[in-house]
């Protein structure tokens, strides 16, 4: 529940972040799978570009960015689990975009939303 509260105050109009970075170790355990699904909701949900770092090696990986919107044309660009880098573009144009047809980050920031 942390993680969700930092990413939300984060991209709060207060912080105005359009872009989180995450440092992560996550080990390739039971629960390797479910950090995906963690990385990809959180840009969704607060309209954000989300960067996942993570140990490289045998035992963890998937370093990635993840833009503001996921589907079959927008999928996050990972890295394996050798060593790298990933040069992205940060495009406003886009996160304005995503944030006026979809509006999950309007309607979470809303105080009428439930809490």
């Amino acid at each position: 529940m942390r993680n969700l509260s930092l990413t939300r105050t984060l991209a709060s109009k207060a912080h105005n972040c359009d872009v989180i970075l995450q440092p992560a170790a996550f080990s390739r355990d039971i629960s390797f799978r479910t950090w995906k699904s963690f990385r990809e909701t959180r840009a969704v949900e607060n309209s954000v570009y989300f960067v996942a770092v993570n140990y490289a090696g045998e035992y963890y990986g998937d370093t990635a960015f993840v833009r503001p919107w996921v589907d079959e044309n927008n999928e996050p660009e990972v890295l394996g689990t050798e060593e790298g880098f990933l040069v992205k573009d940060v495009k406003r144009d886009a996160l304005a975009r995503i944030r006026t047809e979809f509006p999950y980050y309007e309607q979470l920031m809303s105080e009428d939303w439930p809490r």
